[in-house]
């Protein structure tokens, strides 16, 4: 069983890695990364506890076309991003109809993605 729990450990820490790179290297081509994630199911494993699969839907907004340094560019930026986190919900819901929907799936994708949206931002209006 330790080799499993170490395992899951692993798949964690490379899921986080792989999402940051994500992010970084999307920053580069101007897009927000946003993710839907959902727990498809639970089996249990005895009394180590139970190992989560977790499903996802991802969208890119790209922002190259806009200036968001600017109040205006800032908001349609803010726009596509929970356009985009409403048809990635509608999207997961439709591809996995058998999981629980998440109640919260708009917004805790679109808060995910504006902490994105908010360091673009940031660095936008420096090199005014």
């Amino acid at each position: 069983m330790k080799n499993n729990i170490s395992k899951f450990q692993l798949a964690l820490v490379a899921t986080g890695f792989a999402i940051v790179g994500a992010v970084a290297v999307a920053q580069e081509l101007k897009e927000i990364v946003v993710e839907t994630p959902r727990v498809e199911r639970a089996k249990e494993h005895g009394a180590l506890g139970a190992p989560i699969d977790i499903i996802s839907v991802t969208h890119r907004v790209t922002y190259k076309d806009i200036d968001i340094s600017t109040r205006l560019g800032a908001q349609v930026l803010e726009t596509r991003v929970k356009d985009s986190a409403k048809a990635a919900c509608k999207e997961i819901d439709a591809l996995y109809p058998l999981t629980a929907p998440s109640s919260d799936c708009e917004k805790t994708a679109v808060d995910k993605a504006m902490v994105q949206v908010h360091e673009a931002i940031t660095a936008a209006e420096k090199k005014k």
